[in-house]
């Protein structure tokens, strides 16, 4: 087994200049005098910086100064206080799944840290501020989620609502938003300030409706006014307006589109200006920015983006500054900024991006349609022959393969394999119903695909059938462990980052809340214990008779370590090469630039074995 503390990898393992730096989840002061970010380097944990800004954003910025934190871990998010007082710090300790939350000052002579105090909470998460209080998700051992107001001053919290598998999602002068259900069947709460609540839209089976702002919380006569991220009574991820009173609810639609998926809404403080990220063209990005002032949205501008993916977009109080983070496939994230109200890219000009890789539409053997980004070394649309290729399967089942940064597609580029990242049935960015698609008995289906995306690449001459790996992370990684069952003799090795081996052992050792969100997609472990015996590969490994590459981070507990290690077992027992890397410092996501070389590099070596050494 190969181990990886952290502390001991050199600074050489974290790859070239392009790999040095990323700075990514970006938040505004309110006034736009300040921008934070998390920023990751070479070596350590991604961590917090703040950057004093100059009139136009990032020209004539001031130097970045550390967010110094007592605790090792990495930063996943900071969000400033309306106020400008406070940037509240989002950390995960040690590398693992369950976070903390601490509060610094944005006076840079006071470097006193306050931490939220909820030791006694499982995790917790960051949702927005509320004016002077800080808005989190607090979840206990048994995944009851609590939203609570913090004082920043004082500590003291009120709570605003409390669910099994919840979450609150919105609060704004002590009007609250509140998700409830499982995924893929999400709905939001209305809560007034006094705790009654309403369910904010009618019933709509299947459809998610996850992410709001509350406009306006309402009273004295006024309804209470939100604009939500929802699929509602639609099959595309769009953008709907909501009134609400005690007695009536009214919803229009703002934004939708036939093309795309409404990936990100982000509103400012004095709700003028609402920008918008559209998931188009099979994971490309496209940026909006609506006006709200008048009495309906309209749209004013819809600016070039400098790079083929964007992300995490922030605005100032008055929406005159946008922070977003960009990426593709030779950038790494990094922060960039605009100016809303000259139309303009603030600091260096951005540079041309770069074509995103081809995106490849082909059939399953049902008829639904499928794409994937396609890598190829050399010219990606050149008589090349067919050769050695990796199908990397993404996580989720509803996240989505796109052309962003990706280290181990790179590193294969680079010594002659193919790479080819397929969108299953159940990645989002395609629909409602094919994010469906895959749902409990779809499982079946949705382990076909991959093979299918194997055959059309042979079929298309670009992959040698007989040097083809599947790959995966997360649920991918799942993924991986089925296809090598189901589709025996088809691959020559897998390649299975965290992933499930046995879901009805993941179900009882990951975290409840994250059990209990799971069972629409992948069954309930009392009422459908038949098909997670069929679809729990572990059961049939004994189908497996090629290498196999596990990596897991220690301290993962969305999918437990317990899911690799008996998968690893099982194949040593059989005599089957089992190899194991072991990230002693990382939880679910690799964080560590260091560690994201290390795996590339050793992505390419089981590769290189498995292909009899015939690339490179």
């Amino acid at each position: 087994m190969e181990r990886t503390p952290g502390s001991t990898v050199p600074d050489s393992a974290a790859g070239g200049p392009d790999g040095i730096r990323h700075t990514t989840s970006p938040d505004l002061s309110p006034d736009g005098s300040m921008l934070a970010c998390v920023v990751t380097e070479r070596t350590g944990y991604p961590r917090a910086v703040q950057r004093p800004l100059g009139p136009g954003g990032l020209d004539g910025a001031g130097p970045e100064r550390d967010v110094v934190l007592p605790v090792n871990g990495p930063v996943r998010r900071v969000a400033y206080s309306p106020n400008g007082r406070w940037l509240a710090c989002e950390v995960a300790p040690d590398g693992g799944e369950r976070e903390r939350i601490w509060l610094v000052t944005t006076d840079p002579e006071d470097h006193e840290v306050y931490p939220v105090d909820t030791f006694s909470d499982a995790t917790v998460q960051f949702v927005c501020w509320d004016g002077d209080l800080l808005a989190v998700t607090a979840f206990d051992s048994e995944g009851l989620a609590e939203g609570r107001l913090v004082d920043p001053e004082t500590g003291e919290s009120t709570v605003v609502d409390r669910r099994m598998g919840g979450a609150l999602v919105h609060a704004r002068d002590g009007a609250a938003l509140f998700r409830v259900g499982a995924r893929g069947h999400r709905e939001l709460l209305r809560i007034v300030p006094d705790g009654r609540w309403w369910p904010l839209l009618p019933v709509d089976t299947g459809s998610t409706t996850e992410a709001g702002v509350i406009l306006d919380a309402g009273g004295a006569g006024r309804p209470m006014r939100m604009i939500v991220r929802s699929d509602h009574s639609a099959d595309r991820m769009g953008l709907l307006a909501v009134e609400s009173d005690e007695d009536s609810t009214e919803s229009w639609p703002v934004a939708f589109r036939d093309d795309a998926d409404l990936d990100w809404v982000e509103v400012s403080l004095d709700g003028s200006t609402a920008v918008l990220l559209w998931n188009v063209r099979g994971g490309l990005s496209e940026i909006e920015i609506l006006d709200l002032t008048p009495g309906r949205p309209r749209l004013v501008h819809i600016p070039p983006l400098p790079e083929v993916v964007a992300s995490a977009p922030t605005l100032t109080a008055d929406g005159r500054l946008l922070a977003l983070t960009v990426q593709s496939l030779d950038q790494p994230p990094r922060v960039v900024m605009y100016d809303v109200e000259n139309r303009r890219w603030t600091g260096r000009p951005p540079e041309q991006p770069v074509p995103a890789p081809r995106l490849v539409r082909f059939t399953a053997r049902d008829g639904l349609e499928l794409s994937g980004w396609l890598y190829r070394p050399g010219d990606p649309d050149g008589p090349d022959e067919p050769g050695p290729t990796v199908i990397h399967l993404h996580g989720g089942p509803e996240g989505q393969s796109r052309p962003g940064f990706d280290d181990p597609a790179r590193r294969c580029l680079d010594v002659g394999v193919t790479y080819f990242l397929p969108n299953v049935r159940g990645s989002s960015g395609f629909g409602r119903f094919f994010i469906h698609a895959d749902d409990r008995y779809g499982r079946f289906a949705g382990i076909d695909d991959v093979e299918d995306a194997l055959l059309h690449l042979v079929d298309a001459g670009i992959t040698d059938p007989a040097r083809a790996v599947v790959s995966g992370r997360s649920y991918g990684g799942y993924l991986v462990n089925p296809t090598l069952v189901r589709h025996a003799g088809r691959w020559c090795g897998g390649i299975a980052a965290c992933g499930m081996s046995d879901l009805r052992t993941f179900y009882r050792t990951t975290e409840p809340w994250i059990a209990a969100a799971a069972y629409p997609k992948y069954g309930n472990p009392l009422q459908e214990r038949e098909l997670l015996m069929e679809v729990s590969p572990l059961l049939n490994f004994d189908r497996i008779d090629v290498p196999v590459l596990y990596i897991h981070g220690a301290h993962d507990t969305n999918v437990p370590l317990t899911e690799t290690g008996q998968a690893v077992d099982a194949l040593r027992e059989r005599g089957v090469p089992v190899d194991v890397l072991l990230f002693e410092d990382e939880g679910h996501d690799f964080v560590k630039l260091a560690n994201r070389r290390l795996l590339g590099d050793r992505v390419v070596r089981f590769c290189q074995e498995v292909f009899d050494g015939r690339i490179g």
